[in-house]
């Protein structure tokens, strides 16, 4: 009897075969909606469905192969699903020190010492494993507590022994991000390694050493690896210089606190960065080495060539040591996924399978998202499993490529074939990696894979060899440890000077606005249109058509920028400070001040202000107005210079300044940025439908002796019949002198003078404004003053709306000139 062909057939017999790659994929779905949407299927049910869908596979692998395989997918997805919500949730239970701290509280922690202590050029930084707390005002004793704080105090201290129970008095609160789009995602971040609470000491002497009875040996034991970590790098900085021992510190025990800023962006210019961290890549370099010596030596016994597989011996030889190194690493989870990538990177070619190796990293990728599903959404995850997977797919047709023009046999093996073949490498990793780079960091380097092709022997066939030598010495041959140690930071030296000279070129990094999810997609599917080519002449025009349709699309707005016909006035969420956005009807881009939270360690400008600006599809800004020299409206001002190139800088004048003021200045003369100071009445931009004008307080009657803030520039635009008001930091005096003066202040958006303070917003300015909305930038440090209670109760009694940064977030208001809408930034 005649049957009809079973289309599905060879999809079947291709997930058969590839059964790995599809429930993979299915898992990373069921993970993401497990994090987006955790409440969809409640957990019970969803626990019983899975039971079920595990219970119906079973019965089906023995009964029909076919149907089992299609429920393998929603089985793997469900599975992913639940893990994730499991680890979303894990604050939430009960006991945990999140549920105590709805906001940060002075406290006395009892804990353990759970990682080495990392030193910064001003800080140190730990973990501890919380057992009991006592919050200040609270509650008369110590009650049991569980979960994992992470804790910052200023200056350095080499006395704290990982596994030591300490008590501290500290400031803590819930780990909270930036609530600005672009901006890094730094909560979820600490999420992944789960740790949801950081904190400050603010003096050393707040931390005293306890004796713990109820520590067994078998507990004390597994923070030996810590212990390791911290004798090593303390060993590394004693016997070294600092830039050496910084990079010898980031090779050895994954450690960069000791890099210094300027030396982390050569190897960030240079697209070295990843040699930096613990990666997969970097370890599975390491295990190949040690693999094919250890391969090559074996080899040379003919009893073993007769007797065992010594490919398979190699392996089992070199496990050992990549174990042993992720311990002095740490083993977290960053490590764990390098060290599991590491083995199956190791495997495949160590066994002539490099044509399996995409299965290997899809059963990499559930180990890891099995343990810790989180992982998926940082960016080392990321990077990671790009890099291997394009590796996977394009390397052995890039090889099978090289190969056809390679020498006779007998000069195969020379240094150019071993260059070749590390160059191919480096380009395959770096375009899989390429769209994750603009993603999270908006750069990328130019010259990355010829510069890893030089800077990766020294860091990773030199350095690294000699210190994993040196390190069982510290402990046994302290004296033979510096001198391998020594040999070892030649290479270190070597590498930072090539990266040194390779960061000098010009454009070797390039900064970029934020693909789309489309962009991003569309260029997966054009290399793998590349790697699969049916027809190779046809797809090989296809594909360099659409990538140059999807570069074109890309960078249209260095072109072309693009003219939303409506007014987008931004008010950023960038801590303590302020920073304003104007996109306006005929594509002008406009900034008012570039300032936020005043940390050395931390530039507003490159970590909210110029994400934020690039997620927006911004290459390049008209104008920029600094209306004070306060560091809290400029800190992040020279980032924006330099990456947004306004061609005008408005500022007050005033010869009183503060921070880097006077060097911003500087900086904009000598990129040709128009410098003014204008005077009340001043036209920014004036079309027949919008204006940005100067309001004060340049020109109006002020005293010379006035504070720096009642000197600020006070601004409005307007559009048709909305109006937004930005007084800056002026006090009540000069809000008295613009209602004296006549100025038009009418405003729908407020704009809270000088962040909301007891100083500002005087009831008549109020008044005189007359506004719906109240915008207060704010952060958290100033929660108690910014903006003032008297000022928020006078608001609310007058039924104007407030919202404030550092709880709405970024806020966009949307007009036309006759409808506004403004909504808030809504932290995921």
């Amino acid at each position: 009897m005649f049957s009809p062909p079973d289309k599905t057939r060879p999809f079947v017999q291709w997930c058969d075969h590839n059964i790995l790659i599809p429930v993979t994929l299915c898992c990373i779905l069921g993970t993401v909606t497990g994090r987006r949407q955790p409440s969809v299927l409640p957990e019970t049910a969803a626990v019983i469905v899975l039971l079920l869908l595990v219970l119906i596979a079973i019965i089906l692998y023995f009964q029909q192969k076919k149907a089992a395989l299609f429920l393998a997918l929603p089985l793997f997805f469900l599975v992913g699903h639940l893990n994730t919500v499991h680890h979303v949730k894990a604050p939430l239970a009960a006991g945990h020190i999140f549920n105590l701290l709805n906001q940060q509280r002075s406290v006395t922690l009892v804990g353990t010492l759970a990682t080495m202590v990392e030193q910064y050029s001003e800080k140190s930084r730990f973990e501890i494993q919380v057992k009991e707390i006592l919050v200040h005002g609270e509650h008369s004793s110590r009650q049991p507590v569980h979960g994992r704080v992470r804790l910052s105090m200023r200056g350095k201290t080499d006395s704290l022994q990982p596994g030591s129970t300490l008590m501290i008095l500290a400031k803590v609160g819930r780990i909270t991000n930036f609530k600005t789009p672009g901006g890094f995602d730094y909560k979820g971040y600490m999420a992944a390694g789960n740790i949801y609470v950081s904190g400050w000491i603010k003096d050393r002497q707040h931390i005293i050493q306890v004796r713990d009875q109820t520590q067994s040996r078998l507990q004390q034991l597994r923070y030996v690896p810590e212990q390791v970590r911290q004798k090593v790098a303390l060993f590394l900085a004693r016997h070294l210089d600092p830039d050496v021992s910084g990079l010898y510190q980031a090779l050895l025990v994954g450690s960069r606190a000791g890099v210094s800023k300027p030396v982390l962006e050569q190897f960030k210019a240079t697209g070295t960065m990843h040699l930096l961290a613990i990666s997969g890549l970097h370890m599975g370099l390491l295990g190949l080495m040690i693999g094919s010596t250890l391969n090559w030596l074996l080899k040379r016994s003919q009893w073993l060539m007769l007797h065992v597989h010594v490919p398979s011996l190699a392996l089992i030889g070199t496990l050992p040591i990549l174990v042993g190194y992720g311990f002095i690493a740490g083993m977290n989870t960053p490590v764990l996924r390098a060290l599991i990538m590491a083995v199956v990177l190791l495997t495949a070619v160590i066994v002539r399978r490099q044509h399996s190796l995409l299965h290997l990293v899809a059963a990499a990728a559930l180990v890891v998202l099995s343990a810790s599903p989180l992982a998926l959404f940082t960016v080392s995850f990321q990077l990671s499993f790009a890099a291997v997977t394009a590796l996977a797919l394009f390397f052995p047709q890039l090889i099978s490529t090289a190969q056809l023009d390679a020498p006779k046999p007998g000069r195969v093996a020379t240094l150019g074939g071993y260059a070749k073949t590390a160059l191919l490498v480096s380009i395959t990793a770096t375009l899989g990696t390429l769209p994750f780079m603009l993603l999270h960091f908006n750069r990328f380097s130019t010259i990355g894979p010829v510069m890893n092709l030089i800077v990766e022997p020294f860091l990773c066939f030199w350095a690294l060899p000699w210190g994993l030598v040196a390190i069982p010495l510290i402990f046994i041959a302290p004296q033979a440890a510096v001198l391998f140690l020594k040999i070892g930071s030649l290479g270190i030296a070597a590498g930072q000077q090539c990266t040194a000279l390779g960061a000098a070129i010009p454009f070797a990094s390039l900064w970029t606005i934020t693909p789309t999810t489309l962009e991003i997609s569309l260029y997966g599917l054009l290399l793998l249109g590349w790697r699969l080519r049916p027809q190779p002449a046809r797809i090989g025009k296809i594909t360099t058509l659409g990538g140059l349709l999807l570069m074109l699309h890309f960078t249209w707005g260095l072109w072309l920028p693009e003219k939303p016909g409506d007014s987008h006035i931004t008010y950023l969420d960038v801590g303590q400070g302020s920073t304003s956005f104007l996109h306006l009807p005929d594509g002008s881009r406009i900034l008012i001040d570039g300032g936020g939270t005043r940390n050395s360690s931390f530039n507003v400008g490159e970590r909210i202000i110029g994400p934020y600006l690039w997620k927006q599809r911004i290459w390049r800004l008209d104008q920029a107005i600094i209306t004070h020299p306060h560091s809290d409206h400029f800190n992040g001002m020279d980032f924006v210079l330099t990456h947004f190139r306004p061609k005008v800088l408005y500022i007050n004048g005033d010869q009183r300044s503060e921070g880097n003021y006077i060097q911003i200045l500087d900086q904009a003369r000598q990129q040709g940025v128009d410098i003014i100071v204008p005077d009340a009445d001043k036209d920014i931009v004036r079309d027949r439908d919008f204006q940005l004008v100067i309001m004060g307080m340049n020109g109006l009657p002020i005293k010379q002796n006035a504070s720096v803030n009642d000197k600020c520039l006070v601004l409005k635009y307007t559009q048709g019949r909305r109006a937004f008001l930005f007084p800056a930091d002026i006090s009540r005096k000069s809000e008295n002198i613009l209602i004296e003066e006549r100025v038009k202040l009418t405003a729908d958006v407020l704009l809270a003078s000088h962040h909301g303070s007891a100083t500002s917003n005087s009831k008549q300015f109020i008044t005189a404004v007359n506004p719906s909305l109240i915008v207060v930038s704010a952060g958290k440090t100033g929660q108690a003053h910014y903006p003032a209670p008297a000022n928020f109760v006078f608001w609310k009694e007058q039924h104007i709306q407030t919202r404030i940064t550092r709880d709405q977030g970024t806020i966009t208001c949307t007009t036309d000139g006759s409808k506004l809408d403004c909504t808030d930034f809504v932290d995921k």
